[in-house]
């Protein structure tokens, strides 16, 4: 059992539920024990914190290739790159053709030629572009 799933449990339990079947405890139970309720939010509240380990570029796209995505898939985008794609968008490269080269999603390319004001909005959409920017 890992640390988050032991932590659910408790959880359920400090807060009256029984964590397998979801029903709420009887009155009598020892988990509506006043002391029982306050030791269990006592160590969800004491929980240590672990840090998030932070993962490297290699790790990242190993992740990526075992979900079935492209390799760079939310990544940042290097300058070379960014040069790269435009260059070959504007050797009238097809855009599946681009993305497969980067490793990246056509849409992906589209946004990123969006971005950079190569491309409209309008021409975006035409392209396929599933999302429109959002301003807060």
């Amino acid at each position: 059992m890992d640390q988050d799933k032991a932590y659910l449990i408790l959880d359920a339990l400090a807060n009256g539920v029984d964590p397998i079947s979801g029903e709420c405890f009887p009155h009598n139970s020892p988990y509506n024990n006043p002391e029982v309720i306050r030791a269990l939010f006592y160590i969800l509240r004491n929980k240590p914190i672990q840090k998030k380990v932070k993962k490297s570029l290699e790790q990242k796209q190993q992740d990526n290739q075992a979900r079935g995505l492209p390799l760079n898939y939310g990544l940042p985008w290097t300058d070379t790159c960014i040069d790269d794609v435009i260059s070959q968008y504007n050797a009238n490269s097809p855009i599946e053709m681009i993305a497969k080269g980067v490793a990246r999603k056509p849409s992906s390319i589209i946004g990123l030629l969006k971005k950079k004001g190569i491309i409209t909005e309008e021409q975006a959409l035409n392209m396929g572009l599933r999302y429109q920017t959002h301003y807060a």
